[in-house]
Formats: structure tokens, C-alpha cells, sequence
């Protein structure tokens, strides 16, 4: 019997397809599409190292960003510095200048009366070499708060001298001494820690100083306790005066605090805390004895 002409095309068409590869089935359509998908692949692969590398630089550049910055905020957090030490801060070139204008009211005195009795000389001297030393420590260790102040003081020194000297003789055992050999150790200290400012690595120049600095002010600031066991003899304390002496306390009181809170600075708390003791020591003994009269007048 025979076949049917359309049934024998049909079954022809489906064995030369059948007998085809798989990639000749493709339309020109799909084929085109995979051709371009394969040249995009291709494009891809070779740009990928590139892209990866810059994808992980710019992520590692972000991550090391945060972590600087969280880093820096924790650091921040943790050195901050509380509102009140900061008015410490403020105040204390202020109570220095306020403590070194102390003596005016003494040396107008000596100006008045063209005398200086029996007033000694070395408070003056020790204050133009104690507040050159801090004036130079300051400025190394570039903080206004230290070099301000104690250029005030370098000013106000010069003045005391240069007042005293013009109404004392140029020898007396109250000095103690002489004026000319006050000038000379004066001068001698300016002269030796300028040099140390200016010729030593910056480092050492500030150990140095700080350390000089240091054991002026506790000699300073002890001074007046040498007279302890008369007050405690005599139970009198008329010698102490007062006013400098809450001053001098006011003044150790901040700078013990931003030293130890703020500047961090042995150099600057040490000599303060003992200052701010001996102070305290002198306002007590002035408290207990300053209103009673000597027991040699008692008598």
C-alpha cells in the first residue's frame, strides 16, 4: 500500500533533523544570543581578577577606616578631659600670676619708706630663676598654660629686684648675703638652662628642666615650715601670712589637678601635691596659733 506523499516528507524532515547535531538545531536567533553570552562570559573572566582586587581594596580601605576611626573615638573617650578640669585649667596661669603679685604690696612698701629693713632678698631671686626654668618648659613642651604665666612671674621678679636692690644695702646677713652675688647665681641659672634649652635634644632638655624645676619648688614651697618649731615653741603662728599662704594653696590645688587629670605630668603634680600640703599645713598652724599672742609677751 502506499504511503501517503505528506506522511513520507513529514518523516524524511524528522530523520535529517534527528541526524543533525545538537549545536545545528539552534536557531540563528539563539545561536547569535549564545554567542554574545559567551563573548560577555569571556570578557568577564578576564576583567575578574581586576575587579575582585579592587572590590577587596576598596572593602579592606572601608574596613580600615572604620577601624581607625572607631580606634580614635575610643582613644578620644578615654582621655577625655572633664568639664571641671578643664576650668582647672583655665584657672591656674590665672592663680600663678595671682600668687606672683603677692609681694607688690611689700615692695611698694620698700618703695615708700626707702627701706627694706630686715627683708631678705632671696624671695625675689628664687622666683626670676624658678619662673625662667617653667617658662622654658613650657615653651618645649609647647603648652601656653605653663609659659605664660611664668613669663608674668620672669616680669614681676625683674621689678621686685630691680625695686629692692635700689633701697637695700649691697651687703647684710639678711639678704643672706650679697646683691651681687644674688645677680650672679641668677644670672648663672638663666644662663646654664638656656643653654640646656638650646644646644640638648628636646627630650632631654625637658627631663632636665623638669627635674631642676622640681627640686626649686620643693625647696620653695617648704621654706616656710623651717619655722614650725618656733610656732609650735612660741604658739604664734604671726610670721605666716596668711593670704599668701591660701593663695599658694589655691594655686597647687588646680595645678596638681590638671597635672595628674590633664597634662599628665609628674614634672607639674609633684611639686604642687607638696605645695598644696605645705599650704595647707601653714593655714592650720595660722588657724590654731595665729590669734594668740607670743608666750614671751604673754609673760
Amino acid at each position: 500500500m502506499m504511503l501517503p506523499r505528506t506522511f513520507l516528507t513529514l518523516v524524511l524532515s524528522t530523520s535529517l533533523l534527528l541526524s543533525r547535531p545538537a549545536s545545528a538545531l539552534a536557531s540563528p536567533t539563539i545561536t547569535a544570543l549564545s554567542s554574545q553570552k559567551g563573548h560577555r562570559t569571556h570578557k568577564n573572566k578576564n576583567a575578574s581578577p581586576l575587579s575582585r582586587n579592587s572590590i577587596l581594596n576598596i572593602r579592606g580601605g572601608d574596613i580600615a577606616t572604620i577601624a581607625e576611626q572607631t580606634a580614635t573615638t575610643t582613644a578620644t573617650s578615654l582621655n577625655a578631659v572633664p568639664a571641671w578640669v578643664k576650668f582647672c585649667g583655665q584657672v591656674a596661669p590665672i592663680a600663678s600670676v595671682g600668687m606672683s603679685m603677692a609681694s607688690l604690696p611689700t615692695i611698694w612698701g620698700i618703695s615708700k619708706n626707702k627701706s627694706v629693713g630686715d627683708l631678705p632678698l632671696l624671695p625675689y631671686t628664687s622666683l626670676i630663676s624658678n619662673a625662667f626654668i617653667w617658662a622654658l618648659y613650657g615653651v618645649l613642651q609647647k603648652d601656653p598654660r605653663l609659659w605664660s604665666c611664668n613669663i608674668a612671674a620672669v616680669v614681676l621678679g625683674v621689678y621686685y629686684f630691680t625695686t629692692f636692690t635700689r633701697h637695700s644695702p649691697s651687703k647684710s646677713p639678711t639678704l643672706p648675703g650679697s646683691v651681687a652675688r644674688h645677680l650672679q647665681v641668677c644670672l648663672g641659672i638663666i644662663t646654664a638652662v638656656s643653654a640646656i634649652a638650646l644646644r640638648l635634644p628636646t627630650e632631654l632638655a625637658i627631663r632636665i628642666l623638669g627635674t631642676t624645676g622640681v627640686v626649686i619648688c620643693i625647696g620653695l614651697f617648704a621654706s616656710p615650715l623651717a619655722a614650725l618649731k618656733t610656732v609650735l615653741k612660741t604658739k604664734s603662728a604671726q610670721s605666716i601670712p596668711l593670704p599668701f599662704a591660701v593663695a599658694t594653696a589655691i594655686n597647687c590645688f588646680f595645678w596638681t589637678t590638671i597635672g595628674v587629670l590633664d597634662m599628665k605630668d609628674i614634672n607639674i603634680w609633684l611639686p604642687n601635691t607638696l605645695g598644696f600640703s605645705c599650704a595647707l599645713a601653714q593655714v592650720f598652724l595660722k588657724i590654731i596659733y595665729g590669734g594668740k599672742k607670743d608666750a614671751a609677751e604673754a609673760l
